[in-house]
């Protein structure tokens, strides 16, 4: 059985680039749980036990922070393909009225409010590391799991 999920960007980060920390301190060994807590849905995605539902936007939004935070042009384009490949994506036009919706009932940003919208929409647990958004997406009646404070998919 495959499972619908949609993953915040910073989810999607976490697991695609691993910490750069040089420090091994109590930090760099968080943040480098947190990557393979990420990294481990991802495998599930490449094995097909996991389906993505991505609004398009994921797309540029990975694509600049990847590139940020490797400096790598093309870890940037493998995560974009990787999306890609992996996920139904859908458009800003599909998730609007929707987006609008939650965006005046939770004062979301506007990211964030698209992320919100498209697991809405395709009724799919959203996964986020944003703390702020885990808890609008509750309020707002939309299945959410943070990704620092519970167990992976």
């Amino acid at each position: 059985m495959t499972t619908n999920l949609v993953l915040d960007t910073s989810v999607f980060v976490k697991g695609f680039v691993p910490p750069k920390r040089k420090k091994r301190d109590e930090v760099y060994y968080s943040r480098l749980a947190l990557h393979r807590k990420a990294k481990s849905i991802l495998d599930e995605v490449a094995m097909g036990k996991i389906l993505l539902h991505e609004p398009v936007v994921m797309l540029v939004e990975t694509a600049s922070v990847v590139s940020r935070l490797s400096n790598n042009p093309a870890l940037s384009r493998l995560a974009v393909s990787f999306i890609t490949e992996h996920s139904l994506l859908y458009s800003d036009v599909y998730l609007l009225e929707t987006a609008i919706n939650l965006g005046i009932t939770t004062k979301a940003s506007g990211f964030d409010v698209l992320f919100l919208a498209c697991a809405k929409r395709a009724g799919a647990k959203l996964i986020t590391d944003d703390k702020k958004m885990y808890e609008k997406a509750v309020k707002a009646g939309i299945e959410a799991e943070l990704l620092r404070g519970s167990p992976s998919p």
